[in-house]
């Protein structure tokens, strides 16, 4: 449907600025008459607001919005239908709650979308790039059946489960990432300081400094001496990998899904995830065709996408889910072969209730071990490696010493 933008004069003389969805010019100024509001101009497109008021961004990621910040609008979403809140109200509530302009100004459009008559899952499905399409699609469902705070509810506590393995993840890798920054510090001590403080004690003697220690000197004058080339292009490398972030993403995984240690974890988190998505949509009412599409389109990396694209042609044209997931490297055998028994018994929802709660389990325990071997290993590789270079250079001292002596 398309969207007008309007600029008008309310009651009280001031002018107002706004959009509204309508079918034609007249449908659209009917809508702002019914307002209360005396139209000036109207045009077909998007308001922006202010300029002062938009979010700039520079690598196309504008509209971004954070999970926190949905977590919270379908809690309060889901809470405020329970208490039976006119929908309008609880949409105006949960726009003055949230502090996300993307989210504030889309909670705005759908409002007055609604209050004109539109459904709310289309007036979700307008606010291009805020609401995940699993979960649009989830909505004009519940709206249908009249389950809107069960979905909403269900939405939210889905929110909170994947953002609790974020959460774990980032924690589990806090002392490892502790460990490379105090070795990056040791070394920079050590090649910037020891290194040039060192060396004229072996040239004052006539004796051949340590290979180690010619090489942190050698490395100390290219960075001393090259920083205004050296600089600018690690800086240009960041930029390149930020605006290119996602394709790195993707290119990471496909990586580390070929490790033995952080495989098995990606694996069963990426399949955790997908039947999190898949029970919350089946719950909610969707068909499975729906489901795997919606999913499809949130997908965090391409080999899922086209994998729940694969799984989508196949039942479309008659076959089952587990046609596609059973035998395929980025799926759990586990979880494949109970959502075999679930299509078979035609009780897959229920299945997946438990394939979720075992793989949360399995999937916690994986990165436990994941991170106790990766902690140790990590020291020793970095204990070996500055222990190495100190001991090389103390050695060669000791050997200064039995010269002078």
């Amino acid at each position: 449907m398309p969207t007008f933008v309007y600029s008008a004069c309310a009651e009280d003389g001031t002018t107002v600025s706004g959009e509204v969805q309508a079918e034609n010019d007249a449908a659209a100024l009917d809508q702002i008459s019914r307002k209360g509001l005396t139209p000036i101009t109207l045009t077909e497109g998007h308001f922006d607001g202010p300029w002062w008021n938009r979010e700039i961004n520079l690598f196309g990621q504008s509209g971004k919005v954070k999970s926190s910040d949905l977590e919270r609008f379908f809690t309060t979403f889901s809470t405020l239908m329970q208490a039976r809140f006119p929908l309008p109200r609880i949409l105006e509530f949960c726009e003055k709650q949230t502090k996300n302009r993307s989210l504030k100004r889309a909670l705005d459009n759908i409002r007055a979308s609604v209050e004109n008559g539109i459904p709310l899952g289309e007036a979700m499905q307008s606010a291009k790039g805020i609401f995940p399409a699993r979960f649009v699609t989830l909505f004009e469902i519940g709206e249908r059946s009249n389950r809107l705070p069960e979905v909403s509810a269900n939405a939210a506590a889905l929110l909170s489960s994947e953002a609790k393995m974020k959460r774990e993840l980032r924690g589990a890798l806090v002392y490892p990432a502790i460990l490379l920054l105090m070795s990056g510090l040791v070394l920079a001590l050590v090649v910037f300081y020891l290194a040039p403080t060192l060396m004229p004690v072996f040239i004052g003697a006539g004796a051949t400094a340590p290979a180690v220690l010619r090489f942190m000197t050698g490395f100390r004058e290219i960075i001393l001496s090259g920083w205004p080339v050296i600089f600018p292009v690690l800086a240009a490398f960041l930029l390149v990998s930020y605006v290119f972030r996602t394709h790195f993403k993707a290119w990471m995984m496909s990586l580390l899904m070929h490790l033995p240690i952080s495989g098995p974890y990606l694996k069963r988190r990426e399949t955790l995830r997908l039947c999190q998505s898949l029970q919350l949509m089946l719950s909610g009412g969707a068909s499975l065709p729906q489901s795997v599409s919606a999913i499809k389109e949130g997908a965090a990396f391409p080999a899922y996408r086209s994998l729940l694209g694969q799984a989508e042609e196949r039942i479309i044209a008659g076959g089952t889910l587990s046609d596609t997931l059973h035998g395929s490297p980025l799926i759990d055998d586990m979880a494949s072969a109970l959502i075999k028994a679930g299509e078979e018994s035609d009780r897959l929802s229920e299945i997946l209730d438990t394939v979720v709660a075992s793989l949360s389990a399995s999937t916690a325990q994986t990165l436990n071990q994941m991170i106790r071997l990766l902690t140790p290993l990590l020291t020793l590789l970095i204990g070996l490696g500055v222990g190495g270079i100190i001991l090389s250079t103390i050695s060669a001292i000791m050997d200064l010493n039995d010269i002078a002596f």
